[in-house]
């Protein structure tokens, strides 16, 4: 698979810019939580209302079944523990006025195939002076082990162009193996490209960066930073304690931080 061998070369990457652990398992885990700790996901910021959509398993952790969710043994994703222990996080299944009443962040991480109602939903809420943080991906390398065929499994490919037709712009797959970005320096896998979609009609403005790896849009009173790629997320990389997974949890931190801060322009 093209995830395991791009995740595979990064990792002797940073392995061979790194000294040997010469210790144990657990050793190496508390390396990792150590380097996750010194390279925060998520910035400081004032306790808010943030709402989560997403298809992957960021809640429970990859693998985890019912049984395993009762027996104590989830392992939730970083940057889902991270918003649950310092804000008032809320894991969307609909996304209508309702659950975005009183947020000031959405994050959408390869949703689920959303309604034309729940478009409009998003694009009322950015309008009205909220934040949107999307991770749309074209072709999906992480299966969240639920395997990409999988009906109950994440979409391979992200189902959000009405949304960003409305706004101006496509996503695209053009075949790029994997790509360092921004300065972070994050590494993308399979990653897409925005573009720009001639005859765009409505008010919003989206600035297309990083060779088509984001979008910056302004909507209304609100903005959206859209990426284009998910396996950025993908646990066994964003938890690497290696240049890759430092790499990754920044580039997220930031674009985070970006988000948030007062529009100075």
């Amino acid at each position: 698979m093209r995830f395991a061998s791009a995740l595979m070369a990064a990792m002797l990457l940073a392995g061979a810019c790194s000294p040997d652990p010469g210790g144990t398992g657990s050793a190496q885990d508390g390396a990792a939580a150590q380097a996750a700790v010194s390279t925060p996901i998520f910035p400081r910021l004032p306790r808010q209302r943030i709402v989560l959509m997403s298809s992957l398993p960021l809640v429970y952790g990859d693998g985890i079944d019912m049984a395993g969710r009762i027996a104590g043994k989830s392992r939730p994703h970083p940057l889902y523990s991270a918003m649950a222990q310092g804000h008032d996080l809320v894991v969307a299944d609909v996304l209508d006025a309702q659950a975005l009443s009183g947020a000031g962040m959405m994050i959408l991480v390869q949703p689920r195939a959303l309604t034309p109602q729940e478009f409009v939903a998003i694009d009322d809420f950015v309008r009205a002076g909220g934040r949107l943080l999307l991770f749309a991906d074209p072709m999906l390398e992480w299966s969240g082990h639920a395997g990409l065929g999988d009906p109950a499994g994440p979409l391979r490919s992200a189902l959000v162009s009405p949304l960003l037709a409305h706004w101006g712009i496509e996503l695209i797959d053009p075949q790029i193996e994997s790509v360092r970005t921004g300065d972070a320096g994050g590494l993308l896998v399979h990653p897409g490209k925005f573009a720009e979609l001639p005859g765009k009609i409505g008010d919003a403005s989206c600035r297309i960066a990083e060779h088509g790896l984001i979008a910056r849009c302004a909507v209304g009173e609100g903005r959206a930073l859209l990426v284009a790629d998910a396996d950025l997320l993908d646990p066994a990389l964003i938890s690497d304690s290696g240049e890759s997974g430092r790499a990754n949890r920044k580039m997220v931190h930031d674009l985070i931080r970006e988000l948030t801060m007062n529009d100075t322009s």
